[in-house]
């Protein structure tokens, strides 16, 4: 279903392991670490989950990279679909809705509108289509230029253009729940591959700093180990926080009644007792009047998205940026009004969040680093790319110790027949 950031998909980075140090002149020195009784299983935990899953690892992680600027870049290759180069007054709201519902694909409706966030963004309508699957649906993106009025493009189906693509790939492996649910594991084992690279990494003899500096002057193998140790050393906390993220976003019906433990988490997303009631002879509000109470009731917010009513039950759900809201692009507020009366049927406003529930509310920006604004994104972006340096530092120590391992071994045959 799609959220008020006009996502269905959510991110999810992973990273290899960290090799630790081997023995041998071509690897650091240990003797000063104290051996841990348990370091001999966190060093065979830590090997086998990058030897299994460190591709799938760096896959996520770059898939994630390009998810953090997808919809520039859907714009970049888009523009006459997605940009308006007009100026003025918006269209009126009715018209615009209308417009989109007219264009809805055939046995589709309009789930919802966004709003546009700058002068060359455009509306966005989202089209709901059942398919033969009970509670599964295709979702079509139909583009409005608010200038004019016009429809810049219908039948885009989420999956099938790029960015949708990658989005499918990296929420879900494009195998549905089942792929979510691998997606989740994924996110999983890197924690526990992070924590068992930082747990063999650590400078037990006290020597915290040395342990963040290079050795210059080392040997191939020792130069790759360095960049391995280092680089999952200085992205442990940033990779740490997206892989908690990323099983938050693929298990949220597991974590949120955990956060909730602890101070509780108001789940209107999901609420369906927030419901408006028919009354005989009178009509529905057109989504001008809705937009207005709204406005009303919060003059400093502004509404960034709107679920459309398409049942006789359903309500007006508005989403909002209010002022000092985190979540820059969107906002965390939301009101719900019945359809008829315009009554307000339920407020989640984020300056009245609970403990929990800003927990909770943290966490799909941390995800996309919008928690942050482009400082954020950027570190996430940039941290897509850490597992890969890791997997390829990684495979290269391994390839170079195999070699000088095949070298030794022809050199003592060769004495042998001397």
């Amino acid at each position: 279903m799609m959220n008020g950031d006009g996502t269905i998909a959510r991110l999810s980075i992973a990273t290899p392991p960290i090799v630790p140090e081997t023995r041998g002149a071509d690897m650091p020195a240990v003797e000063s670490f104290p051996r841990h009784p348990f370091r001999k299983l966190w060093l065979r935990v830590h090997l086998y989950l990058g030897l299994f899953g460190g591709a799938l690892f760096v896959f996520m992680s770059l898939t994630g990279s390009v998810l953090v600027f997808y919809k520039a870049i859907d714009e970049w290759l888009n523009p006459a679909l997605l940009t308006t180069s007009g100026s003025g007054l918006y269209k009126p709201l009715n018209k615009v809705v209308a417009t989109a519902q007219a264009a809805a694909p055939s046995g589709g409706w309009l789930e919802s509108l966004e709003l546009p966030s700058h002068e060359h963004e455009v509306f966005k309508a989202w089209h709901k289509v059942p398919t033969d699957r009970v509670d599964q649906f295709r979702w079509y993106l139909v583009t409005i230029d608010p200038y004019t009025g016009s429809v810049l493009s219908r039948d885009r189906e989420w999956g099938t253009y790029l960015v949708s693509f990658i989005y499918e790939l990296h929420e879900s492996l494009l195998l549905d729940e089942l792929g979510r649910t691998l997606v989740g594991f994924v996110a999983i084992f890197l924690l526990i591959s992070i924590s068992t690279g930082l747990f063999l990494w650590w400078p037990r003899s006290g020597k915290v700093r040395q342990a963040f500096l290079p050795v210059t002057g080392a040997s191939p193998i020792r130069r790759h180990y360095q960049w391995h140790k280092l680089t999952g050393a200085y992205s442990a906390i940033v990779l740490a926080v997206l892989a908690f993220t990323g099983v938050y976003l693929a298990f949220p019906s597991y974590v949120i009644p955990l956060v909730s433990a602890f101070s509780s988490v108001d789940e209107s997303s999901d609420d369906g007792a927030v419901q408006s009631h028919p009354v005989s002879g009178v009509p529905a509000l057109s989504a001008e009047q809705a937009v207005e109470l709204v406005r009303r009731l919060f003059p400093d917010g502004r509404i960034t998205y709107i679920g459309i009513p398409h049942k006789a039950a359903d309500a007006y759900e508005m989403t909002m940026h209010r002022p000092g809201d985190f979540r820059e692009t969107v906002g965390n507020s939301m009101v719900w009004l019945d359809q008829y009366s315009g009554a307000v049927l339920k407020v989640h406003d984020w300056r009245n969040f609970t403990a929990g529930d800003t927990f909770v509310a943290w966490l799909f920006p941390l995800h996309n680093g919008k928690a942050f604004g482009m400082i954020g994104r950027w570190v996430v972006f940039f941290a897509g790319f850490v597992p890969l340096v890791l997997y390829v530092t990684a495979l290269r120590m391994w390839w170079l110790k195999r070699r000088a391992h095949r070298r030794q071994g022809v050199t003592g045959f060769v004495r042998e027949m001397m």
